[in-house]
């Protein structure tokens, strides 16, 4: 911290010094004042920020910094995220359509037959008849794979239809 007596004492001191200089070596004055002004308004510079350190208001938090502490949390679960990512996913491929929605579709329509007695794959079952033509066709054991993945998905129209057929068993 420098205060204003200490200040004026180091300019004195450095005229006295630029004063000197000048008297010792004449022709190199320019470069006397340079380092002199150079000196000075250092100085100058440290006596202003401590005069002002410390005389702003101290920061309160408002209420709106209050309000943001960070994102709000949802507690979902975990298969319920993943299955909407892959919903959504099979709307974008082919691939995605058969590797991700197919067999989630498959698990689900399979435990909802299994209530009824009836299995999924079982040859020739009435599980085809139950689930419909659009959901047998997405869930049926020997569903190829499509050759071209990135062809497009299912629609989201298809995918609520086929969740209407396995809701309805």
């Amino acid at each position: 911290m420098i205060r204003l007596q200490t200040f004026i004492l180091l300019v004195v001191v450095a005229t006295l010094g630029l004063a000197g200089a000048i008297a010792i070596q004449p022709g190199s004055a320019a470069l006397a004042v340079d380092v002199y002004l150079f000196f000075v308004a250092t100085l100058g510079l440290l006596l202003g920020i401590t005069r002002t350190l410390g005389t702003l208001p101290r920061e309160h938090p408002t209420r709106l910094d209050a309000g943001v502490r960070g994102p709000v949390r949802q507690n979902r679960p975990r298969e319920l995220v993943k299955l909407e990512r892959e919903v959504a996913m099979s709307t974008e491929t082919a691939f995605d359509a058969y590797f991700r929605l197919r067999p989630a579709v498959r698990r689900i329509a399979a435990s909802r037959l299994a209530l009824r007695g009836i299995d999924l794959d079982a040859p020739s079952g009435p599980a085809e008849e139950l689930l419909g033509p659009e959901t047998w066709d997405l869930v049926r054991a020997d569903r190829p794979r499509p050759r071209n993945h990135d062809a497009a998905g299912v629609s989201l129209d298809r995918i609520a239809d086929i969740v209407a057929s396995v809701e309805r068993l």
